[in-house]
């Protein structure tokens, strides 16, 4: 009982959850297997794609480094809110555990500023008639999408939901275009709660925006691909809503501290780029004082103290005197 139990809350769980697909990666990171990830773990993921250092070890092999001298030099993440799944052809996915991720994801952008990267998130939602990027301002061609079974004259949330799309297009066309130094991390956020509310789950007209999304998708691919020269890693975050059970970790358990600790968390200290170059030089002169330390002891260790030695001369209770 208490397994059939058991087995049918893992069914739940693996019929709603959140999903990463990685769409493009370069040849010096692999992605492979279907094991699945913790979702407070993908700024961990697309932070090792781009060399950074992993701060919380996880036991997740669906990413392999290859070559560490060669990871990505950006990454795009397009955050898909409302759907628990999207279908791309070629893409890698893996199953999210726990519902955090689009929240999560925006620590990528303090990973990115602390290694000296130019990085901006962007929610489509929120934009009206454009948004501005370290590449310049995205217009939208409004005109560029015709749909079927969408009607953004008499539905509010089709006409939303096409906005989000020719933004997306439109962000696809600017990398192509720019010459400039191409910020770090992208993160874009794409809405599709209203139109999921406005249109049954199996309606052609919601069929139809996966569609335009995922096309939109491959055209941001490409752009990104040509903007970095195949340095790059392309992710895909599904968000769902409603989901209210939240599952809970299990941790070692933490030291007390004091209550006037000034770090609860137990946090590194931040150093500057001159550190590294302080500690060097401290580092080798103690080194060479050291060793120079000890050749001296030997040498006055292994003297011979004889009547003409400097030990002799100091040493001896009576003094020499000249006839």
């Amino acid at each position: 009982m208490l397994r059939a139990i058991s087995l049918l809350f893992a069914l739940i769980a693996a019929a709603n959850c959140d999903q990463l697909s990685v769409l493009y990666a370069p040849k010096a990171v692999e992605f492979s297997g279907n094991s699945r990830l913790d979702s407070e773990a993908l700024p961990e993921v697309f932070g090792a794609a781009l060399g950074y250092s992993v701060s919380l070890p996880t036991e997740w092999d669906g990413m392999i480094i290859k070559d560490p001298f060669n990871t990505a030099n950006g990454a795009v993440v397009v955050v898909a809110e409302g759907l628990e799944s999207v279908t791309v052809e070629g893409a890698k996915s893996y199953q999210l555990d726990g519902n955090t991720g689009s929240v999560a994801l925006s620590e990528l952008i303090q990973k990115s500023a602390d290694h000296q990267g130019v990085s901006f998130e962007v929610d489509l939602k929120e934009s009206s008639d454009n948004f501005a990027t370290p590449l310049g301002t995205v217009q939208p061609d409004d005109e560029e999408v015709k749909p079927q079974h969408l009607k953004p004259k008499s539905n509010k949330a089709d006409s939303d939901f096409l906005r989000q799309i020719a933004f997306l297009n439109g962000l696809s066309d600017l990398l192509v275009t720019s010459t400039d130094r191409i910020p770090t991390v992208h993160i874009v956020r794409v809405s599709f709660e209203a139109l999921v509310a406005a249109h049954e789950p199996n309606s052609p007209a919601l069929e139809e925006a996966k569609k335009l999304f995922v096309n939109a998708l491959a055209g941001l691919e490409t752009a990104s691909e040509k903007a970095f020269d195949g340095a790059v890693i392309v992710g895909l975050v599904t968000a769902s809503e409603g989901q209210l059970v939240v599952r809970s970790k299990r941790q070692a358990v933490q030291p007390k501290q004091d209550d006037g600790d000034d770090n609860p968390m137990n946090l590194a200290a931040k150093y500057n780029s001159n550190y590294p170059v302080m500690f060097n030089i401290i580092l080798w002169f103690s080194v060479v004082l050291v060793f120079s330390l000890i050749a001296i002891s030997i040498v006055i260790g292994t003297m011979d103290p004889g009547r003409d030695s400097i030990i002799y001369r100091m040493t001896s209770t009576r003094m020499k005197k000249d006839n």
